[in-house]
């Protein structure tokens, strides 16, 4: 389990922007070395020469998480780059804001390749690096769908509830071999997410976006307090009132936190 961040290394997905940038920003202020993978290159560009500062590297890859193919070449680039990995930030996703019955097949699909199986290839191409050291450390961002479900929502919620089952399992097996495995669960945050996602309607999108823009936390504090809290190694990292309650309802009155979720749609109207 990573001990520390200054002089290590870590691969960052999604890190052109929202969570990603915000934590790719925190893991630099702390003085570790990033590889950042994102599909957005013009987001990357931007945002490397911010970070690659005070002896910091700092590289930049272009890769769909989805395809393991494409991870195992980012893979080869990175060990030439740094030679190692010592935490690897699982942070790629795709939103959606669409009632299943009009989601395609193909939407669908590709919101479980890149939000669920992004996570498993990010694991498997880069696990021989996490254990060459005794000090690996995976940290997979899951929602609080991943508990209760919520109208909208079926193929985002059914992403992060297998990357929460995914990673449970993947941290009793890894538990002897020095690399920790956690589960982030953010709360909810204003990023660009929600306005790129797919959606079936802009209205329900535009209301979306306003209500995380109101409630939302900021992707720095989540940042910041999830690299604090990860050094322990916990099995879930949560931040903010609203996830804590959250998820105490959910395992004491699962009938209870689902009439709230349906309450809160109602008041949010998406």
């Amino acid at each position: 389990m990573v001990r520390g961040y200054e002089g290590r290394v870590a691969i960052v997905t999604g890190a052109a922007n929202g969570l990603g940038r915000a934590l790719a920003r925190a893991l630099a202020a702390r003085k570790c070395h990033l590889a950042l993978i994102d599909v957005d290159f013009s987001g990357l560009e931007k945002t490397v020469p911010e970070l690659a500062e005070g002896g910091i590297v700092v590289t930049h890859h272009i890769a769909d998480v989805s395809s393991q193919q494409d991870l195992e070449r980012v893979a080869i680039e990175i060990g030439s780059a740094h030679g190692t990995v010592h935490l690897l930030v699982n942070n790629a996703a795709l939103s959606e804001s669409a009632s299943f019955s009009i989601t395609s097949s193909a939407d669908f699909e590709r919101i479980i390749q890149v939000n669920f199986f992004g996570v498993v290839h990010g694991c498997r191409v880069f696990l021989p690096f996490l254990q060459e050291h005794a000090e690996g450390q995976i940290l997979n961002v899951s929602s609080c769908f991943a508990w209760v479900g919520y109208a909208g929502k079926s193929a985002y919620a059914s992403s992060k509830a297998a990357i929460r089952a995914f990673s449970e399992c993947l941290r009793l097996e890894l538990a002897g071999l020095g690399v920790g495995v956690s589960v982030l669960y953010p709360g909810p945050m204003h990023t660009g997410l929600v306005r790129s996602g797919i959606s079936d309607s802009l209205e329900r999108r535009e209301r979306e976006d306003r209500f995380l823009e109101t409630r939302g936390i900021s992707p720095e504090r989540v940042a910041s307090v999830a690299l604090d809290k990860l050094l322990a190694n916990p099995s879930r990292i949560l931040i903010g009132f609203d996830y804590r309650a959250l998820d105490l309802l959910a395992r004491l009155s699962p009938g209870l936190a689902e009439q709230s979720m349906r309450l809160g749609a109602m008041r949010a109207k998406f």
